[in-house]
């Protein structure tokens, strides 16, 4: 009795040793920059994929903008990806969550899987907002349709 106390003991400090150290080793399921739109459907369309086979799961992306765009652009490419995600793949609304991550040296895109259990991912600008050289200009919403699909 007294060596399967022990064993149970054993395993419980090794699963919740894996489990921890999964968390801290999280990392993007996918990421990438200003591609066009055909690349990037491909991206969304491979992230849905993953979303629709992990019931227990939330979709996060996260959107840096760059160093020389315009004001607003990481959010208005987040609430595309979300819509696209949304309208032409049939997710559901409340699994896939968006974040303004902030800036970087380029736009870029994080498409992050996580557990409902976990809060959203880390985000990790690399350029503080007084330091962004913003272009001049609104952001249209017919630049930021998705390839065509009307919305």
């Amino acid at each position: 009795m007294r060596n399967i106390k022990w064993v149970f003991a054993c395993l419980s400090i090794i699963l919740l040793t894996a489990s921890f150290s999964s968390a801290q080793t999280a990392h993007p399921l996918d990421q990438f920059g200003d591609v066009n739109c055909e690349d990037e459907m491909a991206h969304l369309d491979n992230f849905a994929i993953e979303i629709q086979s992990n019931p227990g799961s939330i979709g996060y992306v996260s959107v840096y903008g760059g160093n020389y765009g315009r004001r607003g652009e990481a959010k208005a490419r987040a609430s595309r990806i979300k819509e696209y995600l949304v309208k032409s793949r049939g997710l559901d609304s409340n699994r896939v969550m968006t974040i303004d991550s902030g800036y970087m040296e380029h736009l870029t895109v994080e498409l992050w899987l996580l557990p409902r259990a976990v809060s959203a991912p880390p985000i990790t600008p690399t350029i503080q907002p007084k330091d962004v050289k913003f272009k001049k200009g609104k952001i249209k919403r017919s630049e930021y349709r998705q390839c065509g699909l009307g919305f």
